[in-house]
């Protein structure tokens, strides 16, 4: 019989919080403040702030990424209130990774954060991340995804692999891509992953049920069956809302019924 989420004392966290200082979120109430205020409301006991972000040492650097530096990005430090109404702050980054052992974060620098979050499917920025000839169908980026995550975590650097498998840019289609990787394929994966203490993203994005969306080629099975291998190959776990709004703060909460189905082990959550 499942464990009800409201018996685990490791759920009430939320690992990948946005705030104005990604590019991407126009929400100008999206401020560290708002956002720890809401967590308090909610009962989110750990945010993590995973703005996204490119070490300046680093070269090739995109004309997006160019500016959100350590620099910009550790601004957020005294935008922190004195007053966290209880919530324990962690503050990491989202950097990039661009295949071929191209990632946006040195070791340096991760030793300077809480935590460090690293996609591996960012599959939407075509001439950065990836070249269009490399998803050119569903089995290409099947099998990109694959070598992506085996790279991202033998990296060393990456604390958790942001939305795992979760191929940006192809969102109709995950149901086709993931009919294309073996269990077994999946299980080799997670079980380096495991190992080597990667923690594994699970966000309301790679289950759209959570968030009350019914899409075409994307159902939550999909990603229900990835996240059972993971779990039983021993895999760490986090949440995180992937939020770029203050109203998208807390939406992990909404994962509720996808882990009290999952019964990941109490032991298997992390909140770095």
């Amino acid at each position: 019989m499942p464990v009800s989420i409201d018996e685990r004392i490791l759920y009430n966290h939320d690992i990948h919080v946005h705030t104005t200082l990604s590019e991407c979120c126009s929400d100008l109430a999206a401020t560290p403040e708002r956002v720890i205020a809401r967590a308090a409301r909610l009962g989110i006991k750990t945010v993590g702030f995973a703005n996204h972000f490119w070490d300046e040492s680093i070269p090739g650097a995109s004309t997006w990424y160019e500016s959100q530096n350590l620099e910009h990005i550790l601004t957020i430090r005294a935008q922190i209130p004195e007053d966290t109404h209880g919530v324990n702050v962690l503050v990491g980054c989202e950097s990039e990774y661009c295949g071929d052992g191209v990632v946006g974060i040195s070791r340096e620098v991760a030793e300077q954060l809480d935590f460090v979050l690293l996609p591996m499917s960012h599959f939407h920025m075509t001439g950065f991340v990836v070249q269009q000839w490399q998803v050119a169908n569903s089995r290409n980026v099947a099998e990109l995804l694959v070598q992506r995550f085996r790279e991202v975590i033998e990296l060393g650097i990456a604390n958790g692999i942001a939305h795992p498998f979760s191929p940006l840019g192809f969102k109709d289609s995950v149901d086709e891509i993931f009919g294309c990787i073996s269990d077994e394929t999946f299980q080799d994966c997670f079980g380096r992953a495991a190992e080597l203490g990667v923690s594994i993203e699970i966000q309301p994005n790679m289950l759209p049920g959570s968030l009350g969306k019914e899409m075409e080629g994307f159902h939550d099975e999909s990603f229900m069956r990835v996240l059972a291998i993971a779990r039983d190959m021993g895999c760490m776990f986090h949440l995180g809302s992937d939020t770029h709004t203050l109203v998208g703060t807390g939406n992990t909460l909404k994962l509720k019924p996808y882990l009290d189905e999952l019964a990941i082990h109490p032991d298997q959550f992390c909140s770095f």
